[in-house]
């Protein structure tokens, strides 16, 4: 058989459909993961979600098939799900391993495969490498037909949502129910919908409405990410329908995207800086953050003030959730939209933190902006950030972003380079940083400074160095 280049990024393996996210190569994964499996002697049953993109539920079906023709057995979900419903599946069932059919935030053209392993968590890169040498030494998949796999025992229909639920529903505060809270949420036609609707319902807010909760695989033919710029359109609705802030998720339900009540953009730096805050300063729990090397210094002066830690990792939720567990912090997330606290799920979830954000802005009782202008008074952050990035005809050589001498017209004190993470740090705590996507031809762009004009220019100068 032929062998092919499945690689692994940060966030599972991705794929452009039809031509290298395809069936045969997801069998592949799929017989590469029994062969593992089998070869361990390790007695499973692995969980399979699958999100709203195109042929999403089919990818899980020929996953199962190849699973159960190995004789591992499949939980297999009977609708689309957020990414992190399927963690929580590993974690609750005992599984050694679980997969997801999802692309999270890419184009609709793209989706892929996640791979979580006990207790819930994503795979690290010694469990992904180790899958991928299994997957390039597949001789033969072994597979069972359509009409086998509906007879199979070994493939069984599964849904968790309500053990789900009932995680979130345990770490909020149960007194937020009747609320006076006014809530505008887009799905961004992902699978959010499904857990946070009923914690809408569950605990009783006054009026919320929800746009684009309805399967469209193409997404609307916008990105499904809650990035500035994807929910820029809900500006005027937040203001017009008097709501007390705007929320988005992107389509697998691992990041979330804020408006505040005058319809401004809350960046996920801001976000996981007031939930942090919150937790400490209004629930009195306590502990340290953890941060990815693209995020905010607003943690670490946060941190500092509040008596505690802030923790640096590497780009990747994986290398988040393990700084938690070997620092027990409180809470964790990355620049993107991501996080998660302890004692919930070991991964990203814009269900827990949609729901947590609500709980915040509930018992605060302020304004969203007024609950950022306290964080920042609090502890003296007064800089600014600037998030961009490029696409790519082709992805760059490894290791071609060392190389560039940016002219930013200030001295830089110090180069870091963390496996795809070039930064450089100013004096006065400023930064700018490039990442490249291990998935794809893209290059984040990151500024921190002391105006909104420095950073943009920092973050201008990145742009141009790579382009040139």
């Amino acid at each position: 058989m032929e062998t092919y280049d499945i690689t692994f990024g940060t966030g599972g393996f991705r794929g452009v459909i039809g031509e290298d996210f395809t069936k045969e190569n997801v069998q592949r994964i799929a017989q590469g993961l029994a062969d593992m499996v089998t070869l361990d002697g390790v007695k499973t049953c692995v969980p399979i979600g699958f999100d709203n993109r195109f042929l999403s539920d089919a990818f899980a079906r020929w996953m199962a098939e190849v699973l159960a023709a190995n004789g591992i057995t499949c939980l297999l979900y009977d609708s689309p799900v957020p990414t992190p419903m399927v963690m929580c599946a590993v974690r609750d069932e005992g599984c050694a391993y679980g997969l997801m059919i999802t692309a999270s935030h890419n184009p609709y053209m793209y989706n892929g495969v996640k791979l979580f392993v006990r207790g819930g968590a994503d795979a690290d890169v010694a469990v992904t490498r180790r899958l991928e040498a299994f997957t390039r030494d597949v001789k033969e998949v072994r597979a069972l037909s359509d009409a086998q796999l509906y007879a199979s025992p070994l493939v069984k229909a599964f849904c968790n949502r309500r053990e789900y639920l009932s995680h979130i529903e345990d770490f909020l505060d149960p007194s937020i129910e009747n609320n006076r809270l006014h809530l505008l949420f887009d799905n961004l036609f992902g699978v959010a919908v499904v857990g946070l609707k009923p914690l809408f319902d569950r605990y009783k807010l006054k009026k919320y409405v929800i746009l684009h909760a309805e399967r469209d695989a193409l997404f609307g033919s916008r990105l499904p990410n809650p990035t500035r710029q994807m929910i820029a359109p809900l500006q005027e609705e937040v203001t017009r329908g008097k709501f007390d802030y705007a929320m988005a998720t992107d389509s697998d339900g691992d990041r979330l995207g804020i408006l505040d009540e005058q319809g401004n953009y809350v960046n996920s730096n801001d976000i996981l800086a007031c939930l942090y805050y919150y937790l400490v300063r209004y629930r009195g729990m306590k502990g340290d953050v953890v941060k990815n090397i693209a995020t905010s210094v607003l943690l670490d002066l946060l941190a500092e003030r509040l008596g505690f830690a802030c923790h640096t990792v590497d780009v990747g939720f994986k290398n988040i959730s393990s700084k938690m567990r070997e620092t027990d912090a409180l809470i964790g997330g990355e620049s993107s939209g991501g996080l998660t606290c302890r004692g919930y799920l070991a991964g990203k979830d814009s269900t827990f933190s949609g729901a947590l954000f609500m709980e915040m802005r509930i018992k605060m009782d302020k304004p969203v902006s007024e609950i950022v202008k306290e964080v920042h008074a609090f502890c003296g952050y007064t800089y600014a950030c600037v998030e961009d990035e490029l696409r790519l005809p082709a992805m760059p050589e490894e290791g071609a972003f060392a190389r560039l001498t940016p002219d930013f017209g200030r001295e830089v004190v110090r180069f870091e380079q963390l496996n795809n993470n070039y930064k450089w740090h100013f004096a006065g705590g400023c930064w700018g940083l490039l990442r490249l996507s291990g998935t794809e031809p893209v290059v984040r762009v990151f500024a921190e400074a002391e105006t909104p004009a420095t950073a943009q220019n920092i973050a201008d100068v990145l742009k141009k160095s790579v382009l040139s």
